[in-house]
């Protein structure tokens, strides 16, 4: 039987090449062999994780854990599969243990710093970038989570030079790349963000974050959308409490200015539905159609759906006066695009992502309830469709407010 560490640089290798299944089974021979092995769990974890074999890959993590509740890198590893899987508070109870068994690796803060960005803290991210770089100053990654944090801390000129960094160490790299060109969207230049972003699915046509950021660069060229964004990217450095007092006090505003309410009702639109809303423009466009994802894609069909629902609906209602129900089928269109736009923000298959579609199956079953009453002119349609207002609107804030 060969010693337990003769695997690792075959592994290794395989690993540092992006052959996740042939380094799988090279680490599942090992465990033929020594099936207590906790770091060739670990590993096993990672390569899983890579090939989108999440639930397999918790197990092997948590595994290594039970064998060896010493070693970090098996926390690491159960970090980076709970970040995939869209669990972000057991992501981060995962990295924080890793970090407490070994506080001088930088890649752990690199996991670290994403996981504050992505939750909001900004200045949380951009310490956990800061004391990595103490340890690693030549981690690309964490250069490029140095240029995120300051981008969304308002620090323009900064994060410009940490983007600039990071490109120095790893400028071939994709995620270098596509990090640089969110750097320079979230700081107002649109076209160098594009060529980054071209840059980055030219070295990896797979990227679904380079392929992201390609269709927010894209969508960017409209001056609307843009001055959305950067009002979204300035908001954004703002505390949550911060957040929520000026949407409240904007509605409260509206209630005594009624003549900034179509201002209101813009905005309101814009921020729920202007990523679908431009990403339909894109596909007017080969270049876009071809950028856009399937997901993004099929959310545009579903938008356009609605729409056209609710244009039949008031179509009909314009030819036929008296025909009955085709205005509340129009207003339940319209209405349940925002439960289907809530739902689309949301991680696939999280709790959060089944409750808002079930909410959204709710709505569209009391929607319709109406919409048939109403086709039978029967009075009780109305107060349906109040109860489809009303659910509507509590979900509206709750998301808003969530």
């Amino acid at each position: 039987m060969e010693n337990t560490t003769d695997y690792l640089p075959r592994v290794q290798l395989l690993l540092s090449q992006n052959r996740h299944a042939h380094a799988a089974q090279e680490l599942r021979r090992q465990l033929a062999q020594d099936p207590h092995d906790p770091v060739a769990h670990a590993l096993l974890a990672v390569c899983l994780l890579e090939q989108e074999q999440l639930a397999e890959a918790q197990s092997e993590a948590e595994l290594a854990i039970h064998l060896a509740p010493e070693y970090d890198f098996a926390f690491y590893a159960l970090a980076l599969i709970e970040h995939r899987a869209h669990r972000p508070k057991q992501a981060l109870a995962a990295i924080n243990e890793a970090l407490a068994l070994d506080p001088n690796d930088a890649d752990y803060y690199h996991l670290l710093g994403q996981l504050r960005l992505q939750s909001g803290q900004w200045q949380a991210a951009l310490q956990a970038a800061q004391t990595g770089l103490g340890l690693d100053a030549e981690h690309a990654g964490l250069h490029g989570l140095h240029a995120r944090a300051l981008a969304r801390q308002g620090r323009p000129d900064e994060a410009s030079h940490a983007a600039r960094s990071a490109l120095s160490y790893a400028a071939s790299s994709s995620s270098t790349q596509a990090q640089a060109g969110w750097v320079a969207l979230e700081t107002n230049r649109p076209k160098e963000a594009l060529e980054h972003f071209r840059e980055a699915l030219r070295l990896d046509p797979e990227s679904d974050f380079a392929r992201e950021g390609l269709v927010e660069a894209l969508k960017a060229r409209y001056w609307v959308y843009r001055s959305f964004m950067r009002f979204v990217y300035w908001s954004g450095t703002l505390s949550d409490g911060v957040r929520r007092g000026m949407f409240l006090g904007a509605w409260l505003v509206v209630r005594f200015v009624p003549v900034l309410l179509p201002i209101y009702l813009a905005f309101v639109f814009m921020s729920w539905f202007s990523d679908v809303l431009f990403e339909s423009l894109l596909r007017i466009s080969a270049y876009g159609r071809m950028a856009l994802t399937d997901r993004q894609t099929r959310h545009s069909n579903q938008f356009l759906g609605l729409l056209a629902v609710a244009a039949g609906g008031l179509a009909v209602r314009l030819a036929v006066p008296g025909a009955p129900g085709m205005d509340l089928l129009a207003m339940v269109a319209l209405g349940l695009l925002f439960p289907l736009a809530g739902t689309w923000r949301l991680p696939a298959g999280t709790p959060a992502w089944q409750r808002s579609r079930w909410a959204g199956f709710g709505l569209a079953a009391v929607g319709l309830l109406s919409v048939a009453l109403g086709v039978m002119n029967l009075a009780v349609a109305g107060t349906v469709f109040l109860a489809f207002v009303v659910g509507a609107v509590i979900y509206t804030w709750v998301f808003a407010l969530r």
